[in-house]
């Protein structure tokens, strides 16, 4: 009976181990909020694809091992990700990519680290990287948030501009008038 359990025990892990591979997800036109989560083992290397259209906006990313059991579970270490641009191609790994921002580190205390990049019309990836290294499992689990806000546009500022002004000028008069 026990040396069914460990042999059942070496297939699954064995499975499990075989079965991981680099991941890459396409999350098509980026809407104002994208969430990735995946389980790895051992080292890893995945790509989250999008694309920005129409115009220019904000992107901000945060990535957190979700660490389980104290690392003793699920764990994540060395886990950096970074955001690209997919060059002329479009595609991940094109030869005509480059970094855009990025060797963000990550693990199961910085969740509450933002980062924020402009972004232009085009395609892009995130690459996440680093070691799924539970104690139990030998593997980790993370997740990436990406959120997008757009550039506010030029007259967006004058308007805004314009009512700051009214608002100083209203008050200069106030103070000259007391």
């Amino acid at each position: 009976m026990k040396m069914k359990s460990i042999a059942l025990a070496s297939m699954l892990a064995l499975g499990v181990a075989g079965a991981q591979a680099d991941t890459t997800v396409n999350w098509g036109v980026h809407d104002t909020v994208e969430i990735g989560v995946n389980l790895v083992f051992g080292d890893f290397t995945d790509h989250w694809t999008f694309e920005i259209s129409p115009s220019d906006y904000w992107v901000s990313s945060t990535a957190v091992a979700n660490n389980l059991g104290g690392g003793a579970v699920l764990n994540i270490s060395g886990g950096q990700y970074s955001l690209w641009s997919a060059g002329g191609d479009g595609a991940v790994g094109g030869g005509d990519d480059s970094q855009l921002g990025g060797g963000w580190s990550f693990d199961g205390m910085t969740g509450d680290v933002t980062n924020t990049v402009l972004l232009s019309p085009g395609k892009y990836y995130y690459m996440v990287t680093g070691t799924g290294s539970g104690g139990y499992s030998g593997g980790g689990m993370y997740s990436l948030t990406s959120t997008i806000m757009p550039v506010p546009e030029a007259e967006t500022w004058a308007m805004m501009l314009a009512g700051l002004g009214v608002i100083g000028f209203l008050g200069a008069r106030r103070r000259r008038d007391d």
